[in-house]
């Protein structure tokens, strides 16, 4: 998985899967039987301490490896794949935003919620972000290591320009690592772990009853650039989607402001209009 460059992420998601089915049934995978291995499989579902995502994450870890591994075909025909539950996007207003904002008890809590929100990042970005990865004069960061390995670059704004001045200002000194250091290893990232406990406890004393993870500003980022004017194209290449597809998904929480678009029939006119001018 590491030579085709599968993410990190996956891998661990994918041993996790098979390790979890040698443990419960003590054996090889490939020496278990379709009907054993989808009563292992159901047992989990039966459990309810999976999501459905999750669930379909160790069915797809089984496949990959009966496929690649143990070249058992057989075995990757005949296991299904179970149905993902389709959540609603929270997405938050610009209320919600400031009232958050509000809440933040330092600088560094009030970067990490507008860099989240003012590029849309995702939450593993965050975390690697270093301060060589800002371009000040242009205002852009260039992302080295996002999902799928691909080289993206998304601007930023003038405020978070202003919170990362005044968290330096904080720190005394610019971190030679990562922008947002763990609190208990100095040079070393904050872990995922403590980078989402931050944006829930702050998500705890706004109040606010939506479900807010990191991601949930990812998902705000994407439907406040299509309701400013933003085009499907551009917020395809500002998030790193490969596909348009998942890009498009936002279109149904998205607010088009319809009021400003001008009509082919008006533009028409307008045109022949300048032309005799």
């Amino acid at each position: 998985m590491a030579l085709v460059n599968n993410a990190v992420a996956t891998r661990i998601n994918y041993i996790r899967g098979v390790r979890h089915l040698m443990l419960a049934l003590d054996k090889l995978p490939e020496d278990c039987t379709v009907h054993e291995i989808k009563g292992f499989l159901a047992g989990l579902k039966k459990e309810g301490r999976l999501s459905s995502s999750t669930l379909n994450l160790r069915v797809c870890g089984l496949k990959y490896y009966f496929r690649y591994v143990a070249n058992r075909l057989d075995l990757v025909v005949k296991i299904p794949n179970p149905r993902i539950a389709k959540y609603e996007t929270e997405v938050l207003s610009t209320a919600e935003l400031k009232l958050l904002f509000s809440v933040c008890r330092d600088v560094r809590q009030l970067l990490i919620l507008q860099l989240l929100f003012d590029t849309g990042i995702r939450s593993g970005e965050l975390r690697r972000l270093e301060f060589k990865h800002f371009d000040k004069h242009n205002r852009t960061i260039t992302l080295h290591t996002t999902k799928g390995k691909v080289l993206r670059v998304v601007p930023y704004g003038e405020h978070v320009r202003i919170v990362l001045k005044d968290y330096v200002q904080m720190l005394g000194y610019f971190p030679k690592g990562a922008l947002l250091e763990s609190y208990k290893e100095q040079g070393k990232p904050l872990t995922m772990r403590g980078l989402q406990h931050i944006v829930r406890q702050i998500a705890k004393r706004s109040g606010i009853k939506k479900k807010i993870s990191c991601h949930t500003f990812r998902h705000t980022y994407a439907v406040h650039f299509l309701n400013n004017g933003g085009h499907l194209p551009q917020l395809q290449r500002l998030l790193g989607h490969k596909h348009i597809t998942t890009t498009l998904h936002y279109l149904k929480y998205a607010h088009l402001p319809l009021q400003q678009i001008v009509t082919p029939l008006d533009n028409m006119m307008c045109t022949d209009h300048e032309n005799k001018v």
